[in-house]
């Protein structure tokens, strides 16, 4: 493997990687009981910091130089927390799988836009197939299991994050194609999201006593400041990947969450015990092979 192909595949690893690990530390948050809230700020106040630190910015060279793709970072920053509040809801609500399922179906979204909108990314019978057959296993694994009893909210969520998370990626498509095509500049970028995101958490939180309540407790802390390094690297290295990967980015976006899915529904069964119907597991089966052509084919 050339060392282009092995930054390619490092990248989407660690992707992959730090968006499991969000998944995980939100089931750890509902066991806790330490509410969502407070540790999603304290999350996004670590991303911010991580961020300015690895590019040596100050936040105010930010505000003196206002960037062109600032605007997006607001609307970014907003959806941020609105689809982080909705994430930890939908896994109390539904489990840590479905959410998982639900959330990376909304894949579906950037890749078209990735393919409408970005020059490098075009249409082929291989690649049409593979998106195809990615949706179609997705769809599998995250088919109800009658056994599972319905829970008020277990399908509003959901679909709630499919929108929110979609429509999220596909502005992060958008400034990737049109402005930040370097690691510092993504990495800068990702600071500018997430501290968009951690103040509009502040102001919220600030006039909530039930939500500051939990900031007491040194484990609501730790939770947050995981959450918020996780959170990071699923931004900062996605980006990377995109750029990386630029004549590809539909496949990015695949690799990436048929990749979460596999190892979020793998620690769901073997560490939260959660059950799946064969239709789920066939599902499971079809998406790691999909998986496995994709990066054979174009990684």
């Amino acid at each position: 493997m050339s060392n282009k192909k092995f930054k390619n595949m490092i990248n989407l690893l660690l992707s992959i990687l730090s968006s499991v690990v969000i998944m995980v530390v939100f089931k750890i948050i509902e066991k806790q009981k330490t509410g969502i809230l407070s540790p999603v700020v304290i999350n996004y106040i670590t991303a911010s910091v991580l961020g300015f630190i690895i590019t040596n910015t100050s936040p105010s060279i930010i505000i003196s130089t206002t960037p062109p793709w600032l605007w997006l970072s607001v609307m970014i920053g907003i959806l941020l927390i609105v689809n982080f509040y909705i994430i930890g809801l939908t896994i109390q609500k539904s489990g840590i799988a479905t959410t998982t399922i639900s959330a990376k179906m909304s894949f579906v979204l950037p890749v078209l836009f990735s393919l409408l909108f970005d020059i490098n990314d075009t249409f082929n019978v291989s690649k049409s197939v593979l998106i195809l057959l990615a949706i179609v296993s997705v769809f599998l694994v995250v088919y109800p299991n009658k056994k599972k009893p319905i829970i008020a909210g277990g399908i509003l969520y959901p679909v709630l994050l499919f929108i929110g998370l979609g429509v999220l990626d596909s502005l992060v498509k958008y400034c990737q194609y049109n402005f930040i095509t370097t690691p510092e500049a993504s990495s800068l970028f990702s600071a500018v999201n997430f501290s968009i995101a951690g103040i509009i958490g502040i102001t919220v939180i600030l006039f909530s006593k039930r939500n500051l309540s939990p900031l007491k407790y040194l484990k609501t802390w730790i939770i947050g400041i995981v959450l918020g390094i996780a959170n990071f690297g699923s931004m900062y290295f996605l980006i990377n990947a995109l750029n990386s990967l630029k004549y590809d980015n539909s496949l990015v976006f695949g690799i990436n969450n048929i990749g979460v899915v596999g190892l979020s529904v793998a620690i769901a069964i073997i560490i939260f015990k959660e059950r799946f119907s064969l239709v789920n597991k066939i599902g499971l089966v079809l998406s790691m092979i999909v998986l496995a052509v994709m990066i054979r084919i174009f990684i």
